[in-house]
């Protein structure tokens, strides 16, 4: 069996959503953030969406994302993307997936880690910090 390349990884991305459109296959990032407030824990986001870019990849490939609450290095939620095919290694390729409902236990850092055929290629952290009660209103003028 030849070693696996690791490939180049050009961005990894945490979102509220990715949408790709059907005709050109472009992918729009709604909502690009480095942290989540919430009052109450544990606390359901509704949906998330990641993307990430690699190239110097060829071959067919099983990707797993894992979410990690870095705190006590729990595990969250899996997603997997199964046979994915590269072409040649000068292809640049991109992907973006949306994972509904994920419970975030504690406030604290999470983190984001993409494998590819078990070997860790990208990570990436953010913050899911607590908002008490009157910090959601608005000021009284």
């Amino acid at each position: 069996m030849t070693d696996i390349v690791k490939p180049s990884v050009q961005a990894f991305l945490v979102c509220d959503q990715v949408i790709e459109d059907s005709l050109t296959k472009k992918k729009s990032l709604i909502g690009i953030f480095t942290h989540l407030q919430a009052v109450i824990f544990p606390f359901q986001h509704q949906q998330m969406g990641l993307y990430f870019c690699l190239t110097d990849a060829e071959g067919a490939y099983n990707f797993d994302i894992d979410l990690i609450y870095l705190n006590n290095e729990q595990p969250i939620c899996r997603a997997t993307l199964p046979n994915i095919v590269i072409g040649d290694r000068l292809q640049i390729s991109d992907f973006g997936i949306n994972i509904p409902s994920l419970i975030f236990p504690a406030p604290g850092r999470y983190e984001f880690r993409l494998r590819m055929e078990g070997s860790l290629i990208a990570q990436k952290d953010f913050s899911v910090m607590q908002l008490s009660g009157h910090q959601m209103t608005e000021p009284s003028s």
